[in-house]
C-alpha cells in the first residue's frame, strides 16, 4: 500500500462456467452424451469459460482507488474478460447497464453512467455469463471533483530502480506538476504485465512547481504482498487527463549472498541430514537478510558455527544463516530489513571452505514445530533478479 491509503477488505467470489445451448445442441448432447458435447468431442461444442472478476478500481475522475465521480471511468481486472459485452451498475431500478470502452482478456474499462449508485458492478459476456466484482465502487456526484486549469505533470521519477519488500529503501516516486493553482494529484501503482492498478493514493491540495514524493510499501490495496515483477508509478490529475509514468521493478526477496561470483554446493539431503543449501563465495562476502523480520536466534554452535535465525515478516517462515565470520551483527530481538547486512561468509563451525549454509523452515518455525523446506529453488529464483 502507498502510505496513507485506506485498505478496503474484499472477498473473492468464483464465477462458474455458464452458457445456454441451443435446442439442437441439447438434443445432440442427449444423443451422444452430454459429457462429449460439452467437452468438445466429435461434433461437440466447447462453451467458453465465463468471466472472472478479481478487482475493480477507479481510473478517471477518482477521489480514491474505489471512489469515482459520475461520468468517470472504472477499471475491472480479472480473467476471461475479452467476451464482455456489458457492465451492470447498481441503480434505483437495478437495470442500469453500460457498454465497455475497452475490452481485453484481463482488463475492461467502462464509463460510469449518470444515475449509477454505489455498490458491486457485474460483468456480463456475450453468452449471458455473469461475474460480480468482489469490491464495491462508491459513486459520487459529477461535480465532486473540480477541474484545475493548465495542469500538467512534468516529471515522475522512481527510486530505486529495483526495490524489495520491507527494505530500508522502499519504492518511491518524485513528481512535479505545473498548474494555475493547487491541485489534487493521484498516484497509482500499476503492474506492467496486466495493466492492473495494484494500489493508489490521492494527495490533496498539492502546490504546483514544487517537488513532491510518495513511498509505496509493496502491499496492494487489499493488504496483500504485491507480486514480483515490473511496475510503474502513474501520476495524474485527480480530475482526469494526461499524466506521467516512472518505471521500476519490485521483488519480495533478495539473494542473501552479495557476490557476483558464487557457486551452489550441496543441497537438501546431501551427506548426513543436510538440511539446507550451501553457497560458496570469497571469505568475508556480505550476507544480507533475504527477507526482513525479527532476529530470533543469534548464537554459536560447534557444527553451525556463528549462525542467525530470522523470523521472516509476513511469511510465517524462518530463515537460517550458518558459518558466519562473527556473531550476527543484529542481536536477538532486533528487527532487520530486507537487504540489511547480518554477517559475513566464513567457515566457522564444521565447514570446509567459506560458504553460507542457508535453511528455510515452515511455520511455526525453526525447531518450533516447523519442517525443513528445500531452499534451492527459492535461492536460485532470488539470485536471478538480485
Amino acid at each position: 500500500m502507498i502510505a496513507g491509503t485506506n485498505r478496503p477488505q474484499s472477498t473473492t467470489r468464483n464465477a462458474g462456467v455458464r452458457g445456454v445451448l441451443p435446442a439442437a445442441t441439447a438434443i445432440a448432447a442427449l444423443a451422444v452424451g452430454a459429457g462429449t458435447a460439452l467437452a468438445g468431442g466429435d461434433g461437440g461444442i466447447q462453451v467458453p469459460a465465463g468471466p472472472v472478476v478479481k478487482d475493480v478500481t477507479c481510473s478517471v475522475r477518482c477521489l480514491d482507488i474505489r471512489t469515482v465521480a459520475e461520468t468517470g471511468r472504472i477499471e475491472i481486472t480479472g480473467t476471461s474478460l475479452d467476451g464482455t459485452s456489458a457492465v451492470k451498475f447498481p441503480s434505483a431500478d437495478g437495470r442500469l447497464k453500460a457498454e465497455p470502452r475497452e475490452v481485453e482478456d484481463r482488463v475492461v474499462t467502462v464509463a460510469v453512467p449518470e444515475g449509477a449508485d454505489s455498490g458491486n458492478v457485474t460483468v456480463i459476456d456475450s453468452y449471458g455469463a455473469k461475474a460480480v466484482a468482489p469490491a464495491e465502487i462508491e459513486v459520487v456526484a459529477e461535480d465532486a471533483i473540480a477541474e484545475v486549469e493548465g495542469l500538467e505533470v512534468t516529471k515522475a521519477e522512481a527510486t530505486p530502480a529495483k526495490s524489495y519488500f520491507n527494505a530500508r529503501e522502499p519504492s518511491e516516486v518524485d513528481y512535479l506538476f505545473e498548474a494555475d493553482e493547487a491541485a489534487d494529484i493521484r498516484i497509482d501503482v500499476v503492474a506492467d504485465g496486466s495493466g492492473a492498478t495494484v494500489d493508489s493514493i490521492v494527495q490533496k491540495d498539492q502546490k504546483p512547481f514544487a517537488n513532491h514524493s510518495v513511498t509505496w510499501d509493496g502491499l496492494s490495496a487489499s493488504n496483500a504482498i504485491a507480486p514480483n515483477g515490473d511496475y510503474r508509478f502513474r501520476v495524474s490529475p485527480l480530475s482526469g487527463g494526461a499524466g506521467a509514468a516512472a518505471r521500476f521493478s519490485y521483488y519480495d526477496h533478495i539473494f542473501p549472498l552479495r557476490a557476483a561470483r558464487h557457486d551452489f554446493g550441496d543441497g537438501l539431503g546431501a551427506g548426513r541430514g543436510h538440511q539446507g543449501q550451501d553457497v560458496f563465495a570469497r571469505c568475508g562476502t556480505k550476507i544480507v537478510a533475504a527477507r526482513g523480520g525479527t532476529v530470533q536466534v543469534s548464537a554459536y554452535h560447534s557444527a553451525a558455527g556463528n549462525y542467525v535465525v530470522v523470523d521472516g515478516r509476513k511469511t510465517g517462515k524462518d530463515y537460517v544463516y550458518m558459518h558466519m565470520e562473527e556473531r550476527s551483527l543484529p542481536r536477538e530481538g532486533a528487527r532487520v530489513k530486507t537487504g540489511d547486512v547480518i554477517g559475513f561468509e566464513s567457515d566457522t563451525g564444521r565447514a570446509t571452505g567459506c560458504h553460507l549454509h542457508f535453511e528455510l523452515w515452515s511455520a511455526p518455525g525453526w525447531y518450533e514445530g516447523g519442517r525443513v523446506l528445500d531452499p534451492t529453488g527459492p535461492l536460485k529464483k532470488w539470485d536471478r533478479w538480485s
